[in-house]
């Protein structure tokens, strides 16, 4: 908590050794040495010896130390488990809802061996990334608990988007694309007992700062990252934090009965409408217009026909005009 209060006080402007003491009420000893704590994790503090210290730049680090500074959320990401790395932040996540975790715990990992997508195919998890699993308990039904995928990829798309600047849509019904390519995935999973949900772990993959060689050659053609769209690399924790805060409002209007407040946003922030797409219905590939999302969150496609459709689950290809 020092080093929090620490760079509080000096994040904005400058403040001399005596004020820090003074409102810190520590020890010069002290004080020094959690400075020289910061300096060796990354932030770059300057001194002056008429002004005192100022923080210049924070490093890109997503510990719970630098998440919680200046978290403005009430409950969501207020308690963190990170790991420099697991198999699965969903597979860890499980052991924290045995363990009673509260509603809002997030389980964050600097990289993954073993991540998945929702059709249980492996997805890389290199450094650079966010990797985080959000414990919730909503008293939902099944059908109601599928439709917090939807609910996440708006949260996490007005963040980049409203937020930081970034040029993101979302692809139903799980990804977050930078043009026609894949930056973000979803993976919704219910815990259950007794055919009752006790709790619906989110689990959020998003390619930050991860540098392009780290990609796989065999998916370069169908994901990219942030860094690599934008020229900029922005600050993991600082993404984390705006994005506890819009999620708990989402996810607090979507306890409330208001999804369709949740379904105008992802109308505004869809990358999936208007355009040509394969989707897959009772097994059979589909190739129509996609021309909107029902009020519940299914997909509404056109075929060649006129015909439309409503698809309630399943992979969406976007694809050129044949």
């Amino acid at each position: 908590m020092i080093r929090q209060h620490i760079l509080k006080n000096i994040e904005k402007e400058y403040a001399t050794e005596s004020e820090l003491l003074k409102k810190l009420e520590i020890s010069e000893e002290k004080l020094i040495k959690n400075l020289e704590i910061l300096k060796e994790a990354g932030y770059k503090i300057v001194h002056d010896n008429d002004k005192g210290y100022k923080l210049e730049s924070t490093p890109d680090i997503i510990e719970p130390f630098e998440v919680g500074r200046g978290l403005n959320s009430k409950y969501m990401g207020h308690n963190i488990h990170f790991y420099e790395e697991v198999e699965s932040t969903n597979s860890t996540a499980k052991k924290f809802v045995e363990d009673n975790a509260p509603e809002g715990t997030v389980v964050i990992a600097e990289h993954q061996t073993a991540g998945r997508t929702r059709k249980h195919a492996e997805w890389v998890s290199p450094e650079g990334g966010i990797y985080m699993t959000l414990i919730l308990r909503p008293d939902v039904s099944l059908f109601e608990a599928s439709k917090l995928t939807i609910v996440t990829g708006v949260a996490i798309a007005k963040t980049l988007y409203d937020e930081f600047n970034v040029n993101v849509g979302i692809k139903w019904p799980n990804d977050l694309l930078i043009g026609n390519k894949k930056i973000c995935g979803i993976l919704t999973e219910a815990v259950t007992q007794k055919d009752k949900v006790e709790a619906v772990l989110v689990g959020v993959g998003i390619d930050v700062n991860i540098n392009e060689e780290d990609i796989p050659n065999e998916i370069k053609n169908i994901a990219t990252t942030v860094k690599k769209e934008t020229n900029i690399e922005l600050n993991r924790a600082a993404i984390m934090r705006e994005f506890f805060k819009i999620f708990e409002e989402l996810y607090e209007e979507f306890k409330k009965g208001n999804f369709k407040q949740i379904i105008s946003e992802w109308r505004r922030l869809s990358s999936t409408t208007g355009n040509r797409v394969k989707v897959y219905k009772k097994g059979k590939a589909l190739i129509a217009d996609a021309v909107g999302i029902t009020n519940m969150g299914a997909l509404i496609v056109e075929t060649d026909d006129g015909k439309l459709e409503k698809i309630t689950s399943g992979e969406c290809i976007i694809i050129d005009d044949e």
